[in-house]
């Protein structure tokens, strides 16, 4: 969305983003929802790297300042207002955020604090809520979106954009914004239903969960134009001429969790490097205790490019991933000093849940299935319970029988790497099981019967329709009627079966009359007995 090149994390989390938001489209369920979490999360850690990547520069800027206040003055006052632009952009964004959670989830504002953990996307509950998000950024209208005039509307967010862009601009010159490419993409977009504004495509009828990636996606697109900005500032007076006073190892991972036989990427450097004098890298993945390489080191996996070592690994299991290593810089005086280090990833298999919204029911009296997983963690350590109910099973598999409230929770911890995660947790509505319906001679509710189907009949039977669960009902007892010769007979039956009475009664009846297979009552597998109505036959 703005100039710059994009990182391979980056990269990868807009490829993910793009797999997401194409599963939106079927309407799919909370899990999938959930999977934007995983994005969300992954854009914020890369707004923290920006944010940390930008303060090492502004500290660039601050020594070179000290050094020659003359020489640096000018580009030092334009980075400074850079700075000031986007974090009050990037302000606004966050705070825009909370306004959508908070609206949605019918939170007090004014008395939350600023770092409430309410406003984090994995504690919402209201991640598939479309309505909010889309009335509070475009209004009522797909096409005619509220103003910009209008706080906390999709066009005042453009207009803020606009208005950064063209100070970002004017910071550089025309002529250098153009080799940088600062522009965000405001064209139309292309979907199969036609052609829609950037303020449709990206905010229109989109859940909670997807509005606020998108929110963080955009302050990533700040945050790297400012990276460019300042970085194309400070080397227009000659970065190289600075004096640092320390050196650091730093490693800067694609990302700490992928998918299995993903690619794991990590740049490892140390700060205030010089592009004139290479470094020399050594990892493995079999580290001691103190972080010291064991056996032959991994020296194929490492590529050095203008001062910078890269590490990339292709994991074949699952797990966390311990590595680490040294990196050797170059001295003045020809040796070389090294710098320890050591990081981690996590792998985990592809995953993919899809289930309806509807079906996020337990049944009572039943013992429901259940299956549990996270992403990297083996089931065998998953710790599940569930509120208001008792479950069965293990590593992953459970069998939930719900108790007598209206809801239960589902929740999962594991203990990892000496401490406890919990992973969150999920409701389930509780519900009886449905009524069957009731069959006799193949008919429910009322029809038209032919007098030797009739005849044959054996009794009364329930059946489930469309349930996903195969459950049996027994009838224990209902009363046949009909008026023979101006008189109603009852014949009451205390099972299924036909009495001999009843056939009695079916053989004085002739075309045109109407049996009632009433007061039908049956037992469920739950112990319930359940009044199924009536049955309206007439003879043809």
């Amino acid at each position: 969305m703005a100039g710059g090149k994009e990182t391979p994390r980056q990269k990868m989390i807009g490829m993910m983003y793009l797999v997401l938001t194409a599963l939106l489209a079927l309407n799919v369920s909370k899990e999938i929802l959930n999977a934007f979490v995983i994005i969300n999360d992954g854009l914020e850690t890369t707004n923290s790297n920006f944010e940390g990547k930008n303060e090492y520069t502004y500290a660039q800027f601050d020594r070179a300042y000290a050094n020659d206040p003359d020489k640096v003055r000018k580009n030092y006052k334009e980075a400074q207002n850079v700075r000031n632009l986007a974090e009050e952009l990037d302000v606004y964004l966050t705070d825009l955020k909370k306004h959508l959670i908070a609206s949605t989830e019918g939170y007090d504002m004014e008395n939350a604090a600023p770092n409430d953990t309410m406003f984090l996307l994995k504690n919402v509950s209201s991640k598939d809520n479309y309505d909010i998000p889309t009335n509070i950024l475009i209004g009522d209208n797909v096409g005619t979106p509220r103003p910009a005039t209008d706080d906390w509307s999709a066009m005042q967010l453009k207009d803020r954009l606009t208005g950064f862009q063209k100070s970002m601009v004017q910071a550089l010159g025309e002529e250098v914004a153009k080799q940088a490419n600062l522009k965000f993409d405001f064209e139309p977009v292309k979907q199969k239903d036609g052609e829609h504004t950037w303020e449709d495509a990206n905010f229109y009828h989109l859940p909670l969960a997807a509005v606020i990636t998108n929110l963080t996606k955009i302050q990533a697109d700040v945050r790297n134009m400012e990276a460019e900005v300042i970085k194309t500032l400070l080397g227009s007076i000659g970065a190289e001429d600075f004096k640092f006073d320390t050196l650091a190892a730093k490693v800067i991972p694609n990302t700490n969790y992928l998918i299995l036989n993903d690619t794991f990427r990590a740049d490892v450097f140390v700060a205030a490097f010089s592009t004139t004098q290479p470094p020399k890298m050594v990892v493995s993945t079999q580290l001691d205790t103190g972080g010291n390489i064991m056996g032959d080191p991994d020296s194929a996996s490492v590529s050095v490019r203008e001062g910078v070592a890269t590490y990339t690994s292709v994991p074949k299991t699952e797990g966390l991933v311990e590595w680490g290593g040294i990196i050797s810089i170059k001295k003045p005086d020809g040796t070389y000093q090294p710098y320890k280090f050591k990081s981690e990833f996590m792998v985990a298999k592809p995953a993919l849940v899809v289930a309806p919204t509807a079906m996020n029911v337990f049944y009572r009296g039943l013992e429901n299935p259940v299956e549990v997983s996270v992403p990297g963690v083996p089931t065998e350590k998953l710790e599940v319970s569930v509120s208001n109910a008792s479950k069965s099973g293990s590593k992953g598999k459970f069998m939930v029988k719900p108790g007598n409230g209206p809801k239960c929770s589902v929740s999962v911890s594991a203990e990892l790497n000496g401490s406890k995660k919990n992973f969150g947790k999920m409701e389930f509505r509780v519900k009886n099981v449905p009524d069957p319906k009731p069959f006799f001679a193949g008919i429910t509710g009322t029809g038209n019967v032919q007098r030797k189907n009739l005849m044959a009949a054996q009794g009364v039977i329930a059946k489930m329709e469309n349930f996903e669960f195969d459950l049996k009902f027994n009838v224990i007892s209902y009363v046949m009627s009909a008026t023979v010769k101006g008189k109603v007979v009852d014949q009451p039956s205390k099972g299924p079966r036909v009495t001999s009475a009843m056939k009695t009664l079916l053989k004085a009846l002739r075309p045109g009359q109407k049996v009632y297979i009433e007061k039908i009552k049956a037992r469920g597998p739950d112990g319930t007995v359940r009044d199924l109505g009536t049955i309206v036959l007439k003879v043809i």
